[in-house]
């Protein structure tokens, strides 16, 4: 392992040590939204990863993301957003290193403790912000729209527009939850048309 390879898995399990603990319902819609198969791989997910060069063989397809939560955590601790195939790979290997040592839920966890939400909305003190400082009163469905800003980050001034991806996105992630294409850890989650 090289020097800066060390010193970046060093900063990524100082983040998941020192990070605030996150409600475990925001984990769970993180989970369900970003990397529903999170408990069955070790921070690199094969089947997203094939559906993606499907996806790109196949140039009509949608794109989609095969970053799971533990890659995105590496790239938003060490900062490296290049789009390369170096950086991709060594986003994955990162991710399995803090795999093998620390929880998927203390990763999640941490990942939302520093996350990017949108503008001035950042890590635990934006959650915080927008919904107060007892991140335990969050519902599910709160939860969900809010980590859905990750993949659409709130801007300045929300549009219809967003407003409108926003819906769309968490209605698919609810209503797929709902006809059992994810698994929630929670069955007594309500259904999305409650939102």
């Amino acid at each position: 392992m090289t020097k800066k390879m060390r010193e970046d898995l060093d900063s990524c399990l100082s983040v998941v040590e020192n990070s605030e603990i996150i409600p475990g319902v925001i984990i769970e819609a993180l989970v369900i939204a970003e990397d529903h198969r999170s408990n069955f791989h070790p921070g690199v997910d094969p089947i997203a990863i094939g559906r993606m060069f499907l996806a790109r063989i196949k140039k009509n397809q949608p794109r989609g993301g095969a970053s799971t939560i533990e890659q995105q955590f590496a790239r938003v601790v060490t900062g490296r957003y290049e789009r390369t195939m170096f950086r991709k790979f060594r986003e994955q290997m990162l991710a399995i290193m803090i795999s093998r040592r620390a929880s998927k839920a203390s990763i999640a966890s941490a990942y939302l403790a520093i996350a990017f939400y949108g503008t001035e909305f950042v890590g635990i003190s934006g959650l915080r912000a927008h919904f107060g400082e007892d991140l335990k009163n969050v519902s599910f469905q709160q939860a969900l729209q809010v980590v859905v800003y990750l993949k659409y980050p709130r801007p300045r001034i929300p549009t219809e527009e967003w407003n409108n991806k926003i819906s769309r996105r968490t209605g698919v992630i609810l209503s797929r939850l709902e006809s059992g294409c994810y698994h929630s850890l929670n069955p007594k989650l309500a259904s999305w048309h409650d939102l």
